[in-house]
């Protein structure tokens, strides 16, 4: 089987299983990551870019406002055309977001680029080597290299632990994250059982 259909079909596997977590089970394990991720996240210096939750998501509010009220900088990506990176905007809460492309909220266009140095990412699925699964546009592949080319950037996902698959098929294109927070754990690029 093609390495498209098979990421389909894992993608599929994925969003079935992060549908199915719901309610205070939701509301747990999403602190669990949030603070998890703080705890990385407070070692770190630079802009932070996250993202708003789309579908069923992770939602990162928690940990934005956590962030923001501890003074760090804050970008939301604004989607581009496919073929593109991301371009963060800078952005705090209470400011406001407009309906960009693919309706996803974002930063309206006034606001000032940013070029994070950590990014936070919502892998759709994973696998323990952190090569991740999105919706198949490649944003995320094009916009880390992007960004270390101009400076180092730490890229963690933040997940629930069920969207975790045994393999996902990388390609040349693919990139990995550094590491993913679940409720249960970090996972680290590159570390061996």
């Amino acid at each position: 089987m093609p390495s498209t259909e098979i990421k389909i079909a894992l993608r599929n596997q994925a969003i079935a299983k992060r549908a199915a977590v719901k309610g205070e089970e939701r509301h747990r394990a999403t602190e669990a990551i949030a603070e998890r991720a703080l705890a990385r996240l407070t070692a770190t210096q630079g802009v932070v870019g996250l993202y708003s939750a789309i579908r069923d998501e992770l939602h990162p509010g928690g940990l934005i406002e956590r962030l923001a009220a501890a003074g760090r900088a804050i970008g939301l990506p604004c989607t581009p055309k496919f073929g593109q990176p991301l371009v963060f905007r800078a952005w705090k809460p209470g400011d406001p977001l407009v309906k960009g492309h693919m309706n996803i909220p974002e930063p309206p266009a006034e606001a000032p680029e940013v070029f994070p140095q950590v990014l936070v990412a919502p892998p759709v699925g994973f696998d323990r080597r952190c090569y991740r699964i999105g919706y198949g546009a490649g944003f995320y592949d094009r916009t880390i290299p992007k960004l270390r080319a101009m400076h180092p950037v730490v890229a963690l996902g933040v997940a629930f632990a069920c969207q975790e698959l045994e393999g996902v098929p990388a390609e040349p294109h693919d990139v990995p994250l550094d590491a993913i927070a679940t409720e249960r754990e970090w996972i680290l690029a590159g570390a061996t059982a």
